[in-house]
């Protein structure tokens, strides 16, 4: 499985920009459908000018972020992909890496141990 930066279609213009980079999120594609849809990027990854790691780059448009929804196509058939304008991105500061595993590690946790409580 691959994941993917997804925007959707009413996010681009004209020229294949993303009007709106905060409004990205992660998911993947099977069969030209959206497969699975995870929750809207971090801007304090995706688009810090002091955190190269993971910088947003090129999306997939997309019709909706629903499972199922259409991955829009060019009119040679590839994906339609846009891309964030320089203004998205910004000086937001060094990321500890570290201590956002963590906390997510907690998080996930925390969930599981909610699951089993219900279950």
């Amino acid at each position: 499985m691959s994941i993917r930066h997804f925007v959707t279609a009413d996010n681009v213009d004209d020229a294949g920009n993303i009007v709106d980079a905060s409004k990205a999120c992660h998911g993947s594609i099977r069969a030209g459908l959206v497969e699975d849809v995870g929750g809207l990027i971090d801007p304090l990854t995706h688009l810090n000018l002091d955190f190269p790691d993971h910088r947003l780059a090129e999306c997939v448009a997309v019709e909706s972020f629903e499972p199922g929804s259409a991955v829009l196509r060019n009119n040679v058939g590839l994906f339609e992909m846009a891309w964030p304008q320089r203004d998205a991105f910004a000086h937001l500061g060094r990321v500890d890496v570290d201590a956002r595993r963590i906390e997510w590690l907690s998080i996930m946790r925390e969930r599981r141990e909610e699951r089993e409580v219900k279950s």
